[in-house]
């Protein structure tokens, strides 16, 4: 009687165990395409930490991994959007890092550039910034020549160096003030080798030629502000320049 009952026992313990199994459902499959249009629809009406925390989910459970990647991109965008650069930043250099060929790559190096380029905004902050986007987009030309962004581009570094421009020229007139014509001259040739066409080309060579002169060298000045007469004749500075010029030919006289 007893073995009747331990197998009566144990036939029923297999079969709730059984019953059990058949009603646990196997968790459905992550439905990416519905919730990236999902997260879309929210960056749309500007409610960006919603679209990020959808985007999240994608990013961890997309096993297809097919919107895993758009899905770190997006998050990139909505704190560009919400000008959070430095956080857009962080993304766009992690999604680059992860996939690196990816058809958007060029895309997120893009946008990595305009977020330096967005944070060009104090006189404090704007030449480490402008050379960084410099950088970036440079980066970009060279990895993806075929970008779709190349006029805009063109347009961004022309912008860039013409901060860096103005900040090599702020240093070198401040050691031209000074009386360290030497450090002067230096950086003004700098400024013409690295950032040729600048706006401030005309009184660069203008105080690049003056350094040489106050240093004696007057070979150089003569050779720089001949350039600057050259270049730019119809300017008031090049009336200035050809008294000075007229002042070597009348020592060597």
């Amino acid at each position: 009687m007893k073995k009747i009952f331990v197998l009566f026992t144990a036939l029923l313990l297999i079969s709730a165990c059984s019953s059990e199994k058949a009603s646990i459902k196997p968790a459905p499959l992550l439905d990416a395409e519905t919730l990236f249009k999902q997260a879309e629809e929210k960056i749309k009406i500007k409610y960006y930490e919603e679209a990020r925390q959808i985007l999240g989910t994608i990013k961890t459970q997309d096993i297809s991994r097919k919107y895993a990647a758009l899905a770190e991109l997006r998050i990139g965008d909505t704190y560009f959007e919400e000008e959070s650069y430095n956080e857009a930043i962080t993304e766009y250099e992690k999604f680059l890092d992860a996939h690196p060929h990816h058809q958007y790559a060029s895309y997120a190096q893009y946008k990595l550039a305009m977020s330096y380029f967005k944070k060009i905004q104090t006189a404090d902050t704007s030449y480490s910034m402008a050379k960084q986007a410099l950088k970036e987009f440079e980066t970009l030309l060279k990895l993806y020549p075929r970008n779709p962004y190349m006029d805009i581009v063109e347009n961004r570094m022309n912008m860039c160096k013409s901060i860096l421009a103005e900040y090599e020229f702020y240093v070198a007139e401040f050691y031209f003030k000074k009386g360290s014509y030497s450090a002067a001259a230096e950086r003004f040739d700098n400024l013409l080798r690295k950032y040729p066409e600048s706006k401030k080309e005309p009184e660069t060579l203008y105080y690049l030629g003056l350094s040489y002169k106050n240093m004696g060298e007057n070979e150089k000045a003569q050779k720089a502000l001949t350039t600057l007469i050259e270049k730019f004749p119809t300017i008031e500075l090049s009336k200035k320049v050809k008294e000075i010029i007229s002042s070597f030919d009348n020592k060597k006289n």
